[in-house]
């Protein structure tokens, strides 16, 4: 008999605890059937009428039934997905390059098509089998996000560092025909799949527009902690320049054809290239914005409408000092520097060099606790910190290296600590002395 899904928490008065649902239940079959995580729960339980659960409960089996009703399991916790785990050895792999005492989340590779239609997670379709392109069809499970590097099966399997078990384009068409929407990502590593094979990869994924609905170019990155591998090298200015170059030519031929620009480069190539940031119409529907595409764009807009909506009251905090990483640091402090000058206030930007990572990762999402605390302690002693709700885990509370918000405020000989959510959620905290705080973030590459 199948494992079934644990039952972790029964809400009082909610339809499970009056049906007989007990935290500790293991589900095994909902409506005759077997229930392996809870998007299967939640499926079979929507068929109209009564609701039949097979439930073991201390070694024993029970029958149970709820009446029909629009959802009959609302407020029962079930156990989260057992992750599938990625087979590949992918040459730019950052969970590869992470240095001991990092938490133990970020250690998991996943795989997991479950993960993908639910948060967003890509995944190579390496691990998916038959079975699993059945579920995906009959639960309706998209869409979904695919690592794709390069439609070139050599070098595809150059970089996911052995040959792949399930062939790309077939799949994709499989997926593509049972009506499952896609969106693909390239990490870019220079001198491996940049230049023609880009083209190539770009123009065979627009032929299967509009189910392969967009294209994520982002580049790789390279902390301090990798083995070496000759095959790799950083995204320089030059190279991120000749990216953007080539993906605009792709977006204007694609915008003609297609009505789209359907591939996009990451926010970093226009910040390593030092070019502006394109304005709000060139990310259409911002689809990508989880993968740092229009992010920082996203970012401006509401620091321009948090900036319209500054009162001439009194602000709490007066002496502030905000926390960024240094890719964005510059950006940033154009931003902050009008916000002081209509204010009043004094306000700082403090750029994070990421020692614990490697200086070569200079995004805000990255930063540690422990380089927060170094930084704000030689440089704002006793200010007031403003940290990226995005360095702090929606899970724990806690920083990348495991370190709280209260270590940071002490070590980091802050006066108070606040972790804040961008523009909005900072100007909240300027005049009302409170923000959304952490678990919250909403621009985790800036």
């Amino acid at each position: 008999m199948a494992r079934g899904v644990l039952v972790e928490e029964v809400k009082p008065g909610s339809p499970g605890q009056l049906g007989g649902i007990l935290a500790g239940d293991r589900l095994i079959e909902v409506n005759g059937r077997k229930v392996d995580d809870h998007l299967d729960i939640r499926f079979h339980a929507a068929t109209p009428g009564d609701v039949t659960l097979n439930i073991q409960r201390t070694g024993e089996s029970l029958e149970l039934t709820l009446p029909e009703q629009r959802y009959p399991l609302r407020g029962i916790t079930f156990e989260e997905i057992k992750t599938k785990v990625c087979g590949s050895a992918c040459i730019f792999c950052f969970i590869d390059q992470l240095p001991d005492g990092v938490r133990s989340s970020l250690k998991v590779k996943d795989e997991d098509y479950r993960l993908s239609f639910l948060h967003g997670n890509y995944m190579t379709l390496n691990t998916l089998k038959d079975r699993d392109i059945e579920r995906i069809f009959e639960q309706r499970l998209s869409p979904l996000y695919v690592s794709i590097h390069s439609v070139d099966p050599e070098v595809r399997a150059k970089i996911l560092g052995r040959p792949p078990k399930r062939e790309l384009i077939p799949t994709i068409e499989t997926l593509l025909g049972g009506g499952i929407e896609l969106y693909g990502q390239i990490v870019l590593c220079p001198k491996v799949n940049d230049g023609a094979i880009l083209d190539e990869t770009i123009e065979v994924l627009a032929g299967y527009h509009p189910g392969m609905k967009a294209i994520a170019v982002v580049p790789l990155g390279l902390s301090a902690h990798r083995d070496a591998n000759p095959l790799l090298s950083p995204v320089t200015k030059e190279v991120a320049g000749r990216v953007l170059d080539q993906i605009h030519e792709h977006q204007e031929r694609l915008l003609k054809e297609k009505g789209t620009r359907f591939v996009w480069p990451g926010d970093e190539f226009f910040l390593k290239a030092e070019r502006p940031l394109p304005d709000s119409e060139y990310y259409e529907a911002f689809d990508q914005y989880e993968d740092g595409i229009g992010m920082i764009r996203s970012f401006t807009n509401e620091f321009e409408k948090a900036l319209t909506a500054v009162s001439h009251r009194t602000p709490i905090t007066k002496k502030l000092a905000i926390v960024t990483g240094t890719l964005f640091a510059k950006t940033l402090e154009g931003m902050v520097a009008r916000l002081a000058e209509r204010t009043g206030m004094e306000l700082r930007v403090i750029p994070v060099a990421n020692d614990f990572l490697g200086r070569a990762i200079n995004v805000a999402g990255l930063l540690c606790g422990q380089d927060i605390a170094r930084v704000i302690a030689a440089e704002a002693p006793g200010w007031d910190v403003a940290i990226p709700a995005e360095v702090v885990s929606r899970a724990n509370g806690l920083l990348l290296d495991d370190w709280s918000p209260d270590r940071v405020k002490s070590e980091g000989k802050a006066n108070e600590l606040f972790v804040v959510n961008g523009p909005g959620d900072l100007v909240r905290l300027l005049w009302e002395g409170r923000c959304e705080g952490a678990g919250t973030a909403t621009y985790p590459h800036v």
